[in-house]
């Protein structure tokens, strides 16, 4: 589960570590993908001598993206927008709160589930209600039956509990499939509560509690249901029931936190890509200021004894840099 949700949020860390060199260079009139340094012309250095002074209280875009990607809102709020940024500021506030609950709510219910499964590899009943000791006694029962093993095992339980999976293995048919000694909690109580058919023989209810290790009687049939003419647990537990039924609330509660991360992630880009507009905004509204207003006059001249009307129209234009 945590490789998928990295690979869906691996393309926004993308997106969030480049977009501000690449807006901020947009900003500044240079290439996002190279930028290249010389010595000005004779006409430029002419054109920067009689450029005026820069215009008070522009604000750099690179500048405002950068806010914006590490706090939604505060580039909006460097341009002077406060009703531009409420809604980031909003949107970032309630997608950590719920995060936070979700991901608060997943986790206490993951411990639930693994109190009510009982300690990694338990082999005490009173513990909890899934039992490796009784799991493993029918894993054994299948690798040295004549009928079912792939590869008759010729060995007692006791070597039998020594060997490795790839040991293992090559005497199981299906659906043993999985390694009851992976080392991996996590997946432990994952298959436990996945793979019924192989795993049921461990939950409480499924075998008699009065058996005798080491035998060869079937302590499922009459007390599971479970059917000794097949390999695999047919027989019923609720107890694994209501173990995947706590299992899922649990998943579902992480994944919605997931989420929400998800949102978090995705309001700092948009952020930092509206913070950019806004700068942009605040700049043309003060560059619009700066120059003035047209002005269109209307007058009536005497040329050679006839009067000749006149409509001028005035635009201010910006200095050159």
């Amino acid at each position: 589960m945590h490789s998928s949700i990295v690979k869906r949020l691996l393309p926004l860390l993308l997106v969030a570590l480049f977009l501000p060199g690449v807006v901020s260079a947009k900003g500044l009139g240079l290439s996002p993908h190279r930028a290249q340094m010389s010595a000005p012309s004779s006409e430029q250095a002419a054109a920067d001598e009689t450029a005026t002074p820069a215009i008070a209280g522009k604000k750099n875009i690179g500048r405002a993206v950068m806010f914006s990607l590490i706090i939604p809102g505060t580039g909006q709020l460097y341009s002077g927008s406060w009703l531009r940024a409420l809604p980031w500021f909003a949107i970032e506030a309630v997608s950590w709160a719920m995060f936070a609950k979700y991901h608060g709510d997943g986790n206490t219910k993951t411990d639930e589930f693994e109190d009510f499964a009982g300690p990694w590899k338990n082999p005490d009943r009173n513990a909890g209600n899934f039992n490796y000791d009784v799991y493993r006694l029918r894993e054994y029962q299948v690798a040295v039956s004549d009928v079912f093993a792939r590869e008759r095992y010729t060995g007692d339980l006791n070597d039998w509990n020594l060997l490795s999976w790839g040991e293992r293995s090559e005497h199981l048919p299906a659906p043993y499939t999985h390694d009851i000694n992976t080392p991996d909690i996590q997946q432990y109580y994952e298959m436990i509560g996945k793979y019924f058919e192989q795993f049921g023989y461990g939950w409480n209810d499924t075998w008699d509690p009065n058996y005798t290790p080491g035998t060869e009687e079937n302590i499922w049939q009459n007390f599971g249901g479970d059917d000794p003419a097949t390999a695999k647990y047919d027989g019923q537990s609720p107890l694994f029931y209501q173990y995947r039924d706590m299992r899922g609330e649990a998943n579902d509660m992480l994944e919605k936190g997931n989420t929400f991360m998800e949102i978090v992630l995705v309001n700092h880009v948009l952020s930092a890509l509206d913070a950019a507009f806004a700068a942009r905004s605040q700049n043309r509204k003060l560059e619009s200021a700066s120059l003035g207003s047209m002005d269109l006059q209307y007058d009536i001249k005497n040329l050679d004894g006839a009067a000749l009307r006149t409509l001028t129209l005035s635009v201010p234009v910006p200095a050159l840099r």
